[in-house]
């Protein structure tokens, strides 16, 4: 289909899940998929309008998907694989892998990778995207940040970008760590910590929500990412949020021993989650590359966390692509398709994927307190995804590289291979 110039366009004939679609006129709504037509009206200002007189397309009941919201990754360390190398081990060598490529992060090295990331992230169909910071310096000594910085502002018009200085739990014992929620306010980012099993317990956890309190952040955190079931920080984390009272945002991603912790125990531990508001972030593909990854030996258990009991007791959950060509996962190239084609099939959420798949968007968008996006609505700009499949099955089956993405009425160039090209001179 040659699209050319579309914007003063009518879609006839799309296909959109109804739970995703905000005033249009809906047909045929199927409520076993939860999936309806539509005729998408994309006036000359780039936004979707209830109705027109321009000229149609006929999409014949393809599938329209919002443009995606990826919620937590990695673009610092994107792209370094080649220089680390993949771990022996699990999240341990990965981390002391990333650990000695660090000194290779100059500013040029940080703007090159990151920005081949968000090229990437952008053609495949990305319109909002939070990324992790290592943040062992002040963030204002940080390169990573300053990278960033430059590059939000730079991207403000094609990508919604977040950040969040992601530092090991225990750095709020240090004297400077006010300064460090200062800077991190000032930089409009959030507050993240690592939890490393056996580093979380209830003073430090009480005193890093008083400091977010106090600047007015939101805390973003790395989990129980073990199948260790001795690993409770999610459990303190609510404790916390519900002994404190907190106000802001908190999302919680990984969480992978939970599934661990013995049947008596899950009830009560997802009822505290679902208590204190918080958000759980699944990320299957570095979680399920590393755990329980020992050299020779075949896994016998997988990370993943408990998405349906948390669902279930009315925690909002959603997946997200976490590493991307690093120690931690080697592969993937910054596709949220790819990401949710692997948890339909990992989690198991092929029985209801009309219920799963809007919730994905709807949750991912609250995480991150982008209200605005995760829809396709009469008023908003035109950002949606049109795919070559009419119904689920045939959506997760394939990896559809030759989608069209829509932004703000236009379609985007396909970009040829320029921006998926490797860094071949850092081979090992």
């Amino acid at each position: 289909m040659n699209w050319g110039p579309v914007r003063s366009v009518v879609l006839r004939n799309a296909r959109v899940p109804a739970a995703l679609a905000d005033g249009l006129a809906l047909r045929e709504h199927d409520a076993a998929t939860g999936l309806a037509l539509a005729d998408l009206a994309i006036g000359p200002d780039g936004r979707i309008s209830p109705s027109s007189n321009a000229p149609a397309i006929d999409l014949g009941g393809r599938i329209i998907l919002p443009c995606f919201i990826d919620s937590h990754v990695h673009l610092d360390k994107a792209f370094t694989v080649r220089r680390t190398g993949v771990p022996a081990g699990g999240l341990f060598d990965a981390v002391q892998l990333s650990m000695a490529d660090a000194p290779n992060r100059s500013p040029e090295d940080l703007t090159r990778r990151m920005e081949m990331g968000l090229r990437m992230a952008h053609a495949n169909g990305t319109a909002a995207l939070r990324t992790h910071l290592d943040t062992q310096a002040q963030p204002c000594a940080s390169p990573a940040w300053q990278v960033f910085a430059r590059l939000r502002d730079e991207w403000r018009d094609r990508l919604t970008l977040q950040a969040v200085a992601l530092m090991a739990l225990e750095r709020v014992d240090d004297p400077d760590f006010e300064e460090r929620c200062h800077q991190i306010a000032e930089l409009g980012g959030i507050l993240g910590t690592f939890v490393p099993t056996g580093s979380a317990t209830a003073d430090r956890l009480d005193r890093l929500f008083g400091f977010a309190t106090r600047h007015g952040l939101d805390v973003d955190f790395h989990v129980d990412e073990s199948l260790d079931p001795n690993a409770i920080g999610l459990e303190l984390i609510a404790e916390s949020v519900l002994r404190t009272g907190f106000g802001g945002r908190v999302v919680a991603g990984h969480c992978c021993s939970i599934a661990t912790r013995p049947e008596a125990e899950v009830e009560a531990l997802v009822a505290k989650v679902a208590d204190a508001g918080i958000h759980v972030i699944s990320l299957p593909h570095s979680n399920l590359y590393l755990q329980d990854r020992t050299p020779g030996r075949t896994p016998r258990l997988r990370g993943i966390t408990l998405v349906h009991e948390l669902r279930a007791a009315g925690v909002p959950v959603h997946f997200a692509s976490d590493n991307v060509q690093d120690p931690f996962f080697p592969f993937g190239e910054f596709d949220m398709l790819e990401v949710i084609r692997s948890s339909v099939r990992i989690a198991h959420l092929d029985s209801a994927v009309g219920a799963w798949l809007p919730e994905l968007f709807l949750n991912a968008a609250a995480a991150l307190r982008l209200d605005s996006h995760g829809r396709i609505a009469a008023g908003n700009p035109a950002d949606f995804i049109v795919f070559d499949a009419t119904d689920w099955y045939g959506l997760l089956s394939h990896a559809h590289a030759e989608r069209v993405v829509f932004r703000n009425g236009s379609v985007l160039p396909s970009g040829g291979m320029d921006w998926r090209q490797p860094f071949e001179s850092e081979s090992r």
